[in-house]
Formats: C-alpha cells, structure tokens, sequence
C-alpha cells in the first residue's frame, strides 16, 4: 500500500556487473500503478464516448432543423426530445433565425461548443485528481572483492 492509501505495483530488478574484482550493482525498484493508470484510462474514454454522443445528437438536431426535417418522423422526433434537456440553459441566449421552415438553431451550435469543453475539462480533472505516474528509485553499490 502507498502512503495515501492506493495499491502500488512495485518491481524490482537487480542488475550485477562484473570485472574482474570488482562489482557494479543496481537495484531498480519502479512503482507502475498499472492498474490504477488502466481504469482513469477508461473512465475518460467513457466520458469522452457519452459527451460524443451527446454532441452527435445536437448536431443532428442542428442539421433536422436546418433541412426542415419532419418533426413527426420519429427518428425526428426521437432526437429532439433527447436534446430538449440538454439546451434549455442555452435556448435563450440568443435567437435562432428562420427561412421557410429552416431554423438556424445557434443555441444548440453553442451548447455544442460549451459541452465539448465540459467534456474536456471533466477528463483533465479525472487525470489530475487520480492519476499516479510510474516512478523509479535506482540504487548503485560499487565494490572490490579480494583482499
């Protein structure tokens, strides 16, 4: 166990040189945390995966709306009911201009731009809150054998 609790992975090599009476040792001890380093990995890449999927979907509600899709298709429908939650907080922003049907919905361009970098800045908190580098300790002992 570390210091502050966490399983550490330790190996340790001894490497042994020979010349004639004399001995050049080292030990070589490296902490890997492999395991620890494996699960933050994957906990971003989750992260990383839900905040895209969230991001495909405003974008494909930022494209329905631009094409005038058919709300009442439901893969229409089914993407703007998944999206509403998301950009109620940015729906008043600013406005969203109209031609014939087809709406430039620049809250959701902006929700888009504001989730990315929340996404960004909740995987660099998860690598700096629980991230432990690998660390290495070398000890060298020389010595002469004989006399």
């Amino acid at each position: 166990m570390g210091l502050d609790g966490d399983q550490v992975s330790r190996h340790k090599k001894v490497v042994v040189q020979q010349h004639g009476d004399h001995v050049h040792e080292e030990h070589i001890v490296q902490d890997t945390n492999l395991e620890l380093r494996q699960t933050v990995y994957k906990v971003t890449q989750l992260v990383w995966l839900l905040f895209g999927i969230l991001e495909d979907l405003i974008g494909f509600r930022v494209i329905l709306k631009l094409t005038a899709a058919n709300p009442n298709s439901w893969f229409t429908f089914f993407v703007y009911q998944l999206t509403d939650f998301f950009l109620w907080p940015f729906l008043t922003i600013t406005g969203t201009p109209a031609f014939a049907g087809h709406v430039l919905e620049i809250p959701a361009i902006i929700a888009m731009l504001v989730y990315a970098l929340l996404g960004w800045i909740i995987v660099r908190l998860i690598w700096v809150v629980f991230y432990r580098s690998p660390t290495s300790q070398v000890t060298t002992y020389e010595r002469d054998q004989g006399s």
